[in-house]
């Protein structure tokens, strides 16, 4: 008997559990106009895609979500190690607030591209890069305008 009430308890708060917000990366940080003159003579930026979904959009809609990273990281093609100068969102204050139940924001990486080359073989040099960057989320209530 006191097993069918656990059981029936369970089953309501999984009901009434609010919705969920996932994260996950739609497309990772790829370097792909690294001679690009307009942003800077000695710059390359890498742009990334995070997706953010919804369950329950009528409960998450207007919530502010804070991304909080290191302001440099390390990526590697398994020969060299490179320094990623600074991580930022689209917008530059790192909050985005949920307006539709899949939404998707940049994530661009700035490099500098006199510590790419130092003179070394462009075998070593060339490849596919790989790296993470830890991310701290934090989530708050609605926003209210």
């Amino acid at each position: 008997m006191g097993k069918i009430k656990y059981i029936i308890l369970f089953f309501i708060i999984g009901i009434l559990a609010p919705g969920e917000i996932k994260i996950k990366i739609f497309e990772p940080i790829r370097f792909d106009d690294v001679v690009n003159e307009e942003i800077g003579k000695n710059i390359a930026v890498g742009v990334g895609i995070i997706e953010i979904t919804t369950d329950n959009l009528k409960e998450d809609l207007g919530k502010k979500l804070v991304f909080n990273f290191p302001e440099k990281g390390l990526m590697t093609n398994r020969k060299k190690w490179i320094e990623i100068e600074k991580y930022q969102l689209e917008n530059r204050d790192r909050e985005i607030i949920i307006k539709n139940k899949i939404q998707q924001v940049k994530l661009y990486a700035i490099l500098d591209k006199r510590k790419l080359d130092k003179g070394e073989e462009a075998a070593i040099i060339e490849g596919d890069y790989v790296g993470f960057v830890p991310m701290v989320i934090s989530q708050y209530g609605r926003v209210m305008k």
